[in-house]
Order: structure tokens, then sequence, then C-alpha cells
């Protein structure tokens, strides 16, 4: 099942003392949980798009609910960073955490649920443009060159 992320579910991630942190700091408000929540939307579904291997939904807004958990332990970690605070070693490591299965969802190894079967409802994404790589071969001698 596919949803929207809530406010709701960054609190549920953060512990009291990074709430008392997040309060204290007069810079923060509900405009920078809303854009750091847009921000770690984003880049989950550039992992999930990347992967190749699931049917995604239309709406930008959407994440699969396996992955729900991790964005957030991103989002907060990423949050704490943006009001200059070093995160404890158990966000580090929730962080670091995220972004292994991240790259596992970005190399196919994990998928994601599809989001429907319905084509109208849901672009496939293999259909992105794959980049494509090639080694360049260049041959160095005395009396040969090429590839320069």
């Amino acid at each position: 099942m596919w949803r929207k992320v809530k406010k709701e579910d960054l609190y549920a991630t953060l512990s009291e003392k990074e709430v008392r942190v997040f309060g204290q700091n007069e810079a923060a408000d509900e405009s920078v949980i809303e854009q750091q929540l847009e921000n770690t939307v984003s880049a989950v579904r550039g992992y999930i798009r990347s992967g190749r291997k699931c049917r995604m939904p239309n709406d930008e807004t959407l994440l699969p609910d396996m992955l729900i958990a991790p964005a957030m332990d991103f989002a907060a970690f990423n949050l704490l960073k943006r009001f200059n605070r070093n995160p404890n070693e158990a966000r580090t490591k929730s962080y670091e955490h995220a972004q292994r299965l991240f790259e596992k969802v970005a190399t196919g190894a994990i998928s994601p649920e599809d989001y429907g079967e319905e084509p109208e409802e849901v672009v496939p994404a293999t259909t992105l443009a794959r980049p494509s790589y090639r080694r360049r071969h260049r041959l160095l001698g005395r009396q040969h060159e090429s590839g320069i």
C-alpha cells in the first residue's frame, strides 16, 4: 500500500531530546518540516525509479509502506543537520541503515510493492530512460593512436 507521508510519521521517529532541540530553535517551524518531508519523499522516489522493478503512482507525494520508516530516519537525520546539531550514534546508525536500504532499492536488489495493476493510474518505472555506459578504449603506441 502506498500512502502520503505525514508530519506525525516524523514526530513518531524523533526522540524526546530531538523534539526539545527542535522546539528550542527559533528557525524551526512547520514549513521547515514540510520542506524536509518533500525533499525526503522526492529522494526516496528517485531511488525507487532507479530500481525499475515496481509500478509507481503519478502522485509524487506517495511512498510504499515498507519505505516510510527508513524515510523518516533519513528525514530526521537531515533535519537535525539542518539545525547544526550533531545526531547521536543511534540516529546516525538509523540513517546509515536507511541509506543502505535505499541503495539496494536503487540497484533492484529489493523491490518495493507495486502501486497497482491499472495502466491508467500508474507509470511503469521501466519506461524511464536508462543511462548507458561504455568503456572507452584508447590505444596508444608509437605508431598507432586511437580513441583520443
